[in-house]
């Protein structure tokens, strides 16, 4: 049986420090499931030199380039990478900007959730910048634009959803997988968007009214710069993150846009992803590196391992955060509040430290002498001065 192909479509326009980055990263997805190919599209960036380093960085890479005679804008040059897809047999094409450094699994990830169900059109990797579905993070550019780090991220989200699908009004076009099939039921981005932002959702609205379903996999994690070159260039306004001509053509064309976005929010989906994709993180990273406990009432922001904050609440009851590079996920404890860490993250932790003076502290030290675990007491310093 033949595998999948797929035409991952990078659109380019500047970016000397973030393209090369993107492209390296490209290289080393894996294809043992699926074909893959590669097209950087230059959109005539001016940028002195770019062009040919990117078309030489190319060829060594062994990805094509194509550089348009003349700025397209975006939502054109995305689709010089649809129709591609289409006139050329793929099975799928993946929409993709140029400031992300993606996970070596992505495109089989991805590709095995459209499986799931031919009714789906669009598939769309989680990220720190994707838009509503944004998974929080304290500082990404700090914490997460590695490609260790995106490749780690993944492995613990695809061990937690696997296959399993999200549905959302409408997909994101920094990093997602269309099916050809759907081009050939709805059409390409109209080019009514100029040179971008909205394209991807009117083209998202198109597939619903289709029958189609739009879907997150949230198995999968790109880390997302953002505005690698539109804010640069003008496209945005001072303190706008979309262009609000076009979100005028989008109510007129689809007036239920905005109450099917607020249907989904109150139905707690995003909230419910985000949730077990944080659990997911800070539990693989404790079983990988290990975590400390802290009572304090204070953030920590662990980077390198896991780490755990208890303390109580205005009603007294104990309650724990997990913090790793930037992630942070809160946990269900009790009265045993550290047991109930222990039971979540599948080990005990490498030191226990109190900071602060609440009763949490006084617990959680007589759980640790009973398991034989250390205490650092610190409770004679104040947290705050």
């Amino acid at each position: 049986m033949s595998k999948p192909r797929v035409l991952l479509a990078i659109t380019v326009y500047n970016g000397d420090e973030i393209v090369p980055r993107a492209m390296h990263s490209a290289a080393k997805l894996r294809r043992d499931t699926v074909d893959i190919d590669i097209l950087m599209l230059d959109d005539a960036s001016p940028q002195p030199g770019f062009g040919e380093e990117i078309a030489r960085l190319a060829d060594e890479l062994g990805m094509g380039y194509y550089r348009t005679p003349r700025n397209l804008g975006i939502v054109r040059n995305v689709n010089l990478g649809m129709l591609r897809a289409l006139e050329a047999g793929y099975d799928h094409v993946v929409i993709s900007n140029s400031d992300v450094i993606y996970p070596a699994g992505l495109i089989e990830q991805m590709v095995a959730v459209a499986a799931t169900d031919e009714r789906i059109g669009s598939v769309v990797a989680l990220s720190n910048n994707v838009s509503i579905y944004s998974l929080p993070n304290a500082d990404p550019d700090l914490f997460l634009s590695t490609q260790e780090t995106v490749d780690e991220l993944t492995g613990w989200l695809t061990e937690a959803f696997g296959t399993e699908s999200v549905d959302i009004p409408a997909g994101i076009s920094f990093a997602m997988l269309v099916t050809t099939k759907a081009m050939r039921e709805v059409g390409i981005m109209d080019p009514i968007f100029g040179r971008g932002y909205c394209e991807e959702t009117d083209w998202s609205r198109r597939c619903l009214g289709a029958g189609l379903r739009l879907v997150m996999a949230p198995s999968v994690f790109v880390y997302h710069a953002g505005q690698g070159s539109t804010a640069s260039v003008g496209m945005l306004k001072p303190g706008h993150s979309s262009v609000p001509e076009h979100e005028a053509i989008l109510d007129l064309r689809y007036p239920d846009f905005r109450t099917d976005v607020q249907r989904y929010f109150d139905s707690g989906e995003n909230d419910r992803m985000h949730a077990k994709a944080l659990a997911a993180i800070v539990v693989g990273a404790a079983r990988q590196y290990g975590y400390a406990v802290t009572t304090t009432v204070l953030e920590q922001g662990a980077q390198d391992s896991a780490m755990v904050s208890l303390s109580n609440g205005a009603g007294g009851d104990a309650s724990g955060v997990a913090e790793f590079r930037g992630f942070s996920s809160r946990l269900e404890v009790g009265v045993d509040p550290l047991s109930d860490v222990m039971s979540l993250l599948g080990q005990p932790p490498s030191s226990l430290t109190l900071r602060t003076t609440q009763p949490v502290s006084a617990v959680v030290a007589a759980a640790a002498e009973r398991v034989g675990i250390t205490v650092h007491d610190q409770r004679r310093y104040p947290e705050r001065v």
